[in-house]
Formats: structure tokens, C-alpha cells, sequence
């Protein structure tokens, strides 16, 4: 019995040395991240802030590659978007660099399990948002990535299978900022990401929604709790009629029932000067308007919902890009 306990103390002790040894080590590295990711955010030219960040992305993948390292909180890199699913199936860094010029470039990577092996894989993410044509009609892959920086990551489920969508932002240039809502998946062999699906009801084509809006506008996109009129449980007006009397129609009010439900929310964009011919479609002109739509998960898709009916109590604190370097850029509220 003695000698039992004493080995299972054993390897308890031993089990803890190599997590300690581990944690060690990654804290090691996450020290060096750290100084490369403040100088790249806080370097005054272009070429030492891209510089840092190649150095920062290459110990960046190594660290991820390394054997216990998706339960490693990273936590000293806070100006760098780390999302994890609920699941624990995969997690997304993000960040973007600004070019003394005043447009953006994003980052990141995605460690994501892989279903035959049960290992975590890591991929690096490619901005490619420069080269896509349409971007959202296109489907989409780690080399091929709309480049953003994610603020939100929404898990929702249904018929067992489980459906993740990410929340994003876009610095892009000094004219217009851009939010997108993004379905993220991965192939079932592999485990590489996609990005983009056709997760919209009534919009099979479509496979990502993107907002571009005036480069100092504050436009909100977020997952939250909010209410709306569901119409298709309204009470309809009943009529009674009789075959000897004139038809007679008695009304009863149109009751359209208020739900209150978590949603995605976005404020509509419109032209800031409507009266003024031309500005249509021109993004760089888009501020948002007073109305707010939203979209409601349901079986399995995206739905829309028409003029949600904003009732927070708190005041909204609406996105204002960084002004300072200093600032985290994903978080600059």
C-alpha cells in the first residue's frame, strides 16, 4: 500500500515538474513576444515595425507548434486578439500593422484540432483582402484571408453540428474602416480553416457580410441581447361571416409579439448627404443611420431581422479607431 502511494506521488511530482518545466518554457518565449510586439506596434517607421512582426510571427509558430501549447494563456501579449472557441476545438490570433502611409496590414494565425490525429496544427493567415475581387461572394482559406482582427468569436449549434462565426475589424486606409461577419469552419480530414460560408438564410451566394463606412464614423457591430418584433407570430384579424347577412368583417388589433433574444447587431450605413447625387456606393461617404438590423441564429443559419429595437440601458460606446500606436487596435473603443 505504502509503495503504491509513494508512486503515484511519484509521478504526480514528476507529471508537475514537466508542466512547470513547460510553463517555463513558454513564458520564455512569450517574454520575447512581448518586446517584439510592442515594437512592432510602437517602432516609428515602417521598416522596424514590419521587421519586429516577422520576428514576432516566427517564434509565434514555433511556439504554437510546440506539444501542450494551446492550454498556454499567452496573456502578456494583450495587444494581440486571442479568441478560443468554447469547445475548445480552436483558437485565433489576430493584430494589424498601419504603414506610415496610413493603410493597414493583418496577421495572425489559427491552431486548430485535427479530427484523425487529435493534435493541434498551426496556420499562419496571408492578408490577401487586396486581392479579392468580391469579397463577399468569395470563399476563402488561411492563404487566401480577408484580413481582419477578431473581437468576437460566436459558437452556436444546431442538429449536432456546431457553427462558429467570427466578429471582425479593419483599419484599412485612412478613407474607410471596414467590420465583417465571418463563418469560420475546417475541412473534416484535415483540419484546415475556411473562411466564409453560406450560412445566410435566403442568401445561399453570399458567404460573408462586409460593412465599409467613413474612416472617422463609429459603427457598431456586436453580438449581444437585444429585442425585435417576430412577425411570424402575429395574431391575425379574424372575420366572421354568414349566408343570409351582408358580409360583415369584425377586426381584432394586430398583435406582434417583442422577443428578446442574443443576436448579432449592426447599424444600417447610408450616404451622409443623401440629397447629394453620386454618393451612392461610395463607401467613403457610409455613416451609420438610427436604424439597427440584426442577425438571429436559427436552425442552422443566419437570419435576418429587420430594425431590432435597441433597449439597452447603457449608453453605446461606439467603435473609435486608435489614436495612438499604443493602443491595442482590436480594442479601441
Amino acid at each position: 500500500m505504502k509503495k503504491g502511494f509513494i508512486a503515484l506521488l511519484f509521478c504526480f511530482l514528476f507529471s508537475w515538474s514537466l508542466f512547470s518545466q513547460s510553463n517555463q518554457t513558454f513564458l520564455e518565449f512569450e517574454n520575447q513576444m512581448r518586446d517584439y510586439m510592442d515594437l512592432m506596434y510602437d517602432a516609428p517607421t515602417d521598416n522596424e515595425r514590419f521587421n519586429a512582426n516577422e520576428k514576432l510571427m516566427l517564434i509565434f509558430e514555433e511556439v504554437l507548434s510546440m506539444e501542450k501549447s494551446f492550454a498556454y494563456p499567452f496573456e502578456q501579449l494583450s495587444r494581440i486578439s486571442n479568441l478560443k472557441s468554447s469547445d475548445n476545438f480552436f483558437r485565433i490570433f489576430t493584430w494589424a500593422i498601419v504603414s506610415q502611409d496610413g493603410s493597414f496590414e493583418s496577421f495572425g494565425f489559427v491552431q486548430a484540432k485535427n479530427a484523425q490525429t487529435d493534435e493541434y496544427e498551426v496556420y499562419k493567415l496571408t492578408d490577401k483582402s487586396d486581392e479579392i475581387f468580391n469579397p463577399e461572394l468569395a470563399k476563402c482559406d488561411n492563404d487566401t484571408w480577408f484580413g481582419a482582427v477578431y473581437y468576437e468569436l460566436i459558437t452556436t449549434k444546431y442538429d449536432d453540428r456546431t457553427f462558429y462565426t467570427l466578429l471582425g475589424f479593419d483599419a484599412n486606409n485612412i478613407y474607410t474602416k471596414r467590420r465583417v461577419i465571418e463563418p469560420i469552419s475546417f475541412k473534416s480530414r484535415s483540419g484546415k480553416p475556411e473562411f466564409g460560408a453560406s450560412y445566410f438564410y435566403k442568401d445561399r451566394d453570399r458567404r460573408r457580410y462586409v460593412f465599409e463606412y467613413n474612416a472617422e464614423a463609429r459603427f457598431v457591430l456586436k453580438w449581444d441581447n437585444q429585442y425585435y418584433e417576430d412577425k411570424s407570430k402575429k395574431n391575425k384579424s379574424s372575420s366572421k361571416n354568414s349566408l343570409f347577412k351582408k358580409r360583415q368583417r369584425q377586426t381584432t388589433p394586430v398583435v406582434i409579439p417583442v422577443v428578446q433574444e442574443q443576436m448579432i447587431v449592426y447599424e444600417v450605413l447610408k450616404p451622409m448627404y443623401e440629397s447629394v447625387e453620386g454618393m451612392e456606393g461610395m463607401s467613403q461617404f457610409y455613416v451609420p443611420s438610427e436604424q439597427i438590423n440584426g442577425f438571429k441564429f436559427e436552425r442552422g443559419r443566419w437570419r435576418f431581422i429587420e430594425r431590432v429595437l435597441a433597449r439597452n440601458s447603457d449608453k453605446e460606446k461606439k467603435y473609435k479607431p486608435a489614436q495612438k500606436k499604443t493602443v491595442p487596435l482590436y480594442n479601441s473603443q
